[in-house]
C-alpha cells in the first residue's frame, strides 16, 4: 500500500484531534500511523483510497470520520480569463487544467507535501506517467493568460526545472535524470506535447519535466495546473482530486476554458458527480447487519457523501475525489468503515465441514504423481511467449514489453519445444512434462477467449520414435482412469504425417501425440528429434 509522509503538527492542527484520536479515527478508515521523526508521521494509506495521498484528502476523510464535518465539501470555482488551447497530439490526447489562488506553501512542509501528493498520483491513477503526467506552476510566472498544448520539435529549447541553460529538448532527453527515465513515454517521430504560453515558450514537456521559468517558490501563492494523458477520465479524475484537496486546505478553484482542436469549447475542472441508487436492503445483506435508512444516510455522510434517502433504496452522491466508488459493495464498505468494523458481532457458525480439493486440482495432482512416477520431470514457463513460435490464432499483447513476450500461448507445445532447444546439451534422454494454461478462442465468454488447462509430455533424445511418447502416455491414461485409451490417425501440420495420433479416452478426445516435424525442429533450431503429447485436461476431467 503507498506511504506518505505529512508534517504531525500541522495534521493535529488542521482536524482539531489528539493523536490518540488521529490514530483510531484512521485506522477506521483502514490506514495506519506510525512517527518517522517528533514532527513528522508516516501514514500507510488503503491502495483505492487515492485522494487520501494528498494532506487535504487526509484532513477531509478525518473531519467526517470524526463527526466534525458531514456531507461533500461544497467548492466553489471561480470564473478566470486562462484558456487551454489543445491541438492534436496523438500520442497523449487529452488534457485538462485549473487556477488555483490563495494557496498554502510555506512552510517547507506544504510545498514538500504537495510535490508528494503529485508523485503519488503520478505512481497510481498515472501509472508512473505513462497515462497521467501532472504539471503545477507558479501562476505569476506565466506571461499569458492564452495557455497552448501542442507538438513540439525536440530541437526546441527549454530551461529544465533545475537548470540556468537553456537545452534542446533532445539534450534533455538524454541529459537529465526525468529525460532518460519518461522521455520515451511520449517521443513519437521526433516530435513530443509540449505545455506553452501565447508567444511558445515551453513551460513544461509532459510527462518528463517543467521549465525553471516556472518554478514553484515558497511565497508562491497562485498555481496553473495542467493535466494531460492517454485516458480523459483519468485525465478528469486526477485534477479534480488534485482542485478538491487544495480547495480543502483552504485555496480557491478558478476555471481554465478548454478549447480543443474540434473547437469544442469546456470548463475545467470538471468535478464530476455521479449517483448511485442503492439497496438498503442489499447493503444489509452485504454486511449482515440492521441498518435505519437515516442510519445509513449519515454513516455516509460520515464519508463525506451527500445522500438522498427513497423509497426503501438510497441515491448516492458521489464527489468527484471519490474515484474509487464503483457499486453497491463500495457503497456498503464505507457504511462499514463509519459503522466501525469493532462493532460487528461475530455470529457462531452453524455449519462444520471439512475442506476438500476442486475436481481440477484433484486431477492435476494425480496426473503429476502418475507423470513424475513414468520418469518425467516438471518444467514451468510463462503463459507469454514470442509470436513467431505459435502455430494458429493467437492473443497478441498490443504493448508489448519484449518481443520475446508478445502473445498468449494457445498451446504447451511451443514452450515444449523451446525449452528443449534450450537444453539440447542436457544428459540424454530429456523428459518432461508441463501443466499449464492456453487461452483460445470461446465465443461464449465476454472477451471472445478462454482459459483452458493443458498436460504436454516430452521426450528428446538422439534416437526418438512414436512408441517412445506412446507407450509411458498410455499407461498414465490407463492408471489415471481404469480404461484403455485408443488411437486414431490424423494429420497435424506440427507432427510427422504417419506418425501423429488423436487420443481417445470412452470414445472423447482428449489430446494428441506424435513425432515432431523437421520443419518444427528446424523453426526451434532442434538437432535432435522429439516425441510429444499434448493432453486437454478439461476434456480429461469430464470423461473420467
Amino acid at each position: 500500500m503507498p506511504t506518505i509522509n505529512l508534517n504531525k503538527w500541522i495534521l493535529l492542527e488542521k482536524v482539531s484531534l489528539s493523536e490518540g484520536q488521529l490514530k483510531e479515527f484512521l485506522f477506521k478508515l483502514k490506514s495506519e500511523v506510525s512517527p518517522v521523526s517528533d514532527d513528522e508521521y508516516s501514514v500507510e494509506i488503503n491502495a483505492d483510497r487515492v485522494d487520501m495521498l494528498g494532506l487535504g484528502g487526509v484532513v477531509r476523510a478525518l473531519k467526517g470520520i470524526s463527526g466534525k464535518e458531514l456531507g461533500e465539501p461544497k467548492y466553489t470555482v471561480k470564473e478566470t480569463d486562462y484558456m487551454l488551447v489543445i491541438d492534436k497530439v496523438p500520442q497523449r490526447p487529452y488534457a485538462l487544467a485549473c487556477v488555483i489562488h490563495n494557496v498554502k506553501l510555506s512552510p517547507e512542509a506544504y510545498l514538500k507535501e504537495m510535490i508528494q501528493f503529485q508523485e503519488k498520483l503520478h505512481e497510481t491513477i498515472g501509472r508512473k506517467r505513462k497515462k497521467v503526467a501532472i504539471g503545477i506552476h507558479d501562476l505569476r510566472k506565466i506571461k499569458s493568460k492564452t495557455i497552448r498544448y501542442s507538438l513540439v520539435s525536440t530541437n526546441d529549447k527549454i530551461v529544465p526545472l533545475g537548470s540556468t541553460v537553456p537545452m534542446t529538448l533532445s539534450e534533455v532527453l538524454r541529459e537529465t535524470e526525468q529525460g532518460r527515465k519518461y522521455g520515451e513515454i511520449s517521443l513519437r517521430e521526433g516530435r513530443m506535447p509540449a505545455i506553452m504560453d501565447s508567444d511558445y515558450n515551453i513551460l513544461s514537456l509532459p510527462p518528463v519535466i517543467n521549465s525553471e521559468e516556472t518554478r514553484l517558490e515558497p511565497n508562491t501563492n497562485s498555481l496553473f495546473v495542467d493535466v494531460t494523458g492517454t485516458s480523459l477520465d483519468a485525465v478528469s479524475q486526477t485534477l479534480d482530486i488534485l482542485a478538491t484537496n487544495f480547495a480543502e486546505l483552504g485555496a480557491e478553484i478558478g476555471a481554465v476554458m478548454i478549447k480543443e482542436s474540434e473547437g469544442t469549447i469546456r470548463k475545467s475542472p470538471l468535478l464530476t458527480h455521479n449517483r448511485l441508487r442503492v439497496s438498503l436492503k442489499e447493503i444489509e445483506s452485504i454486511l449482515g447487519i440492521k441498518l435505519s435508512q437515516e442510519d445509513a444516510k449519515r454513516f455516509l455522510e460520515m464519508m463525506r457523501e451527500d445522500v438522498v434517502i427513497g423509497d426503501g433504496e438510497l441515491e448516492v452522491v458521489i464527489p468527484p475525489y471519490r474515484v474509487d466508488i464503483m457499486n453497491v459493495t463500495d457503497v456498503a464498505e464505507d457504511i462499514a468503515m463509519a459503522y466501525g468494523y469493532e462493532n460487528f458481532a461475530l455470529n457462531e457458525v452453524k455449519v462444520y465441514r471439512v475442506g476438500s480439493l476442486a475436481p481440477k486440482s484433484s486431477l492435476y495432482r494425480k496426473l503429476r504423481t502418475l507423470i513424475i512416477g513414468a520418469g518425467f520431470q516438471e518444467i514451468y514457463t510463462l503463459i507469454l511467449t514470442k509470436s513467431t513460435r505459435q502455430v494458429g490464432e493467437i492473443v497478441q499483447i498490443e504493448n508489448p514489453i519484449s518481443q520475446e513476450y508478445d502473445s498468449v500461448r494457445n498451446s504447451l507445445i511451443w514452450n515444449m519445444l523451446t525449452f528443449m532447444s534450450n537444453n539440447q546439451h542436457a544428459r540424454f534422454p530429456v523428459r518432461v512434462f508441463e501443466i499449464g494454461e492456453v487461452v483460445l478462442r470461446d465465443s461464449t465468454t465476454d472477451t471472445g477467449y478462454r482459459n483452458f488447462f493443458r498436460v504436454s509430455i516430452g521426450v528428446m533424445d538422439s534416437k526418438v520414435s512414436y512408441e517412445s511418447i506412446q507407450a509411458p502416455v498410455h499407461e498414465i491414461l490407463l492408471a489415471l482412469s481404469g480404461e484403455k485409451p485408443e488411437y486414431k490417425r490424423t494429420v497435424n501440420d506440427v507432427f510427422m504425417r504417419g506418425r501423429t495420433a488423436e487420443i481417445l479416452l470412452k470414445g472423447r478426445s482428449v489430446g494428441v501425440i506424435g513425432e515432431i516435424s523437421p520443419v518444427m525442429l528446424n523453426k526451434f533450431q532442434l538437432l535432435y528429434p522429439v516425441a510429444l503429447a499434448e493432453l486437454d485436461v478439461d476434456a480429461l476431467l469430464e470423461v473420467i
